[in-house]
């Protein structure tokens, strides 16, 4: 969007891309109380007004209405009880199951092949687990997702109870989601 600017001499300066602005913000052209409208016609605000120009005097955009400015609320990290048993506990049976069937392969002419993805996913099970109080909840959930797929996918390698644990956390991230974004 194109800017016009109202000089001290009272000319009218534009069209002006918000690039060409900010250049003309750093040469100190344009200052915080530089009239600025996006029609030469006004109406005409101060460029600290403008919430696109704020940011080039290193203040915060002003809302005409007096309103304080708003900011996103941070990610919070849940309390009490968290990650939930629903999805943790299977976690936790899968990632050890991986690591078991990962030995179990590692002594067979496909150990190569097989056990090395399953430890790997047995690992970062495990890992998962263990940073779950202390990982946002959907980003945990999603990652549990994630796993839970790839546990499925292990009964190629005979691993039935990484494929019974997968299908119960995929059975319960929709509660499990629904409890995060509750709080």
């Amino acid at each position: 969007m194109d800017h016009w600017i109202r000089a001290t001499d009272g000319q009218t300066y534009g069209p002006a891309s918000l690039t060409t602005m900010n250049r003309w913000i750093t040469e100190g052209r344009v200052v915080a109380s530089t009239p600025v409208s996006h029609s030469p016609d006004g109406p005409w605000r101060e460029a600290t007004m403008v919430p696109e120009l704020a940011a080039g005097f290193g203040v915060e955009p002003i809302d005409p209405t007096g309103a304080p400015p708003t900011r996103p609320e941070p990610p919070t990290m849940p309390t009490g009880s968290w990650p939930p048993d629903m999805v943790a506990i299977p976690q936790l049976i899968a990632g050890i199951f991986n690591l078991v069937a990962a030995v179990g392969w590692m002594f067979t002419c496909f150990g190569i092949i097989l056990s090395i993805p399953l430890a790997i996913l047995g690992i970062k099970e495990l890992v998962a687990y263990s940073k779950a109080r202390t990982t946002l909840p959907l980003q945990y959930l999603d990652r549990a997702k994630t796993y839970a797929i790839f546990d499925i996918v292990a009964v190629l390698t005979g691993n039935f109870a990484s494929l019974i644990c997968g299908i119960i956390i995929l059975t319960q991230l929709d509660a499990a989601r629904q409890r995060a974004l509750a709080r």
